[in-house]
């Protein structure tokens, strides 16, 4: 009457599981591990002009200088 249900256990097998996928697996990661290494050392940042550090500088000054010149007509 006060028994505790027991969680279902399930016996589950992999209908493709043999061998040949966990050699594919490993080629696979292997492959991926090339492909990234190759990447990351030929990746150039593309930088926009508009936002590259001497522009963004630049820009900063020239706000403070408008602030300046705005401050002397009030």
């Amino acid at each position: 009457m006060f028994n505790q249900r027991k969680n279902k256990q399930f016996n589950y097998k992999p209908r493709f599981q043999d061998s040949e996928t966990e050699n594919h697996r490993e080629e696979s990661k292997d492959d991926l591990e090339r492909k990234w290494s190759e990447m990351k050392g030929n990746t150039k940042r593309k930088s926009n002009k508009l936002f590259s550090l001497p522009a963004l500088i630049i820009m900063l000054i020239a706000l403070f200088v408008l602030m300046y010149v705005l401050e002397g007509y009030i």
